[in-house]
């Protein structure tokens, strides 16, 4: 760019004024864009390949005789009767707004509830699901069918690789991460 940089015209002073080039803050916003789509398509294929392991270690639990999922074998209970359950512990509604560090503490406070009904993975989804409310319940409405197309099985890993890409920004990913190293080295 013959010794142009952004936001400047040939000025070496910083006390120029600095004037914005629009071609450069298009294409900037061209590859911000390109990024987010990277991000979405890559979120996707984690929940395909999460998908196709889960469906893998079914099929091999069939093919062996072990039919009943894991857990604490409740899985031929009737989902009427999960769901009743579930909802007995009074378990937190996610409606998709505020800070997004709810996401992942939204996700721990059911995954307590699974476990104390002893949840396999695949029932795990709908009672999840039916605690979404307002813009999350919209979002899972519209995202369902890419997540679990028909005939796939819903599968907890799927779920919620889906849902932290929508709802667990990587800004607060990474900020926890630093958050956790720093008390590492505290």
């Amino acid at each position: 760019m013959s010794g142009r940089t952004r936001g400047t015209r040939g000025a070496s002073s910083s006390r120029a004024p600095a004037v914005e080039d629009p071609r450069i803050d298009g294409v900037l916003r061209a590859l911000e864009e390109i990024g987010n789509l990277m991000g979405v398509q890559a979120r996707e294929r984690a929940a395909a390949v999460a998908q196709a392991a889960e469906a893998a270690v079914a099929a091999a639990n069939v093919a062996n005789g072990n039919n009943h999922g894991g857990g604490n074998g409740n899985g031929n209970r009737p989902m009427s009767q999960l769901v009743e359950q579930f909802l007995k512990l009074k378990p937190a509604r996610f409606d998709g707004a505020g800070d997004p560090e709810m996401a992942p503490r939204w996700i721990e406070k059911l995954e307590k509830a699974f476990e104390v009904l002893g949840c396999t993975n695949e029932e795990k989804v709908t009672p999840a699901a039916y605690q979404l409310e307002g813009t999350a319940d919209d979002w899972w409405k519209a995202t369902r069918g890419r997540v679990f197309p028909e005939g796939a099985a819903l599968t907890w890993t799927a779920f919620t690789v889906a849902f932290n890409g929508k709802y667990f920004s990587g800004t607060a990913r990474e900020r926890k991460l630093v958050e956790f190293q720093q008390l590492r080295e505290n």
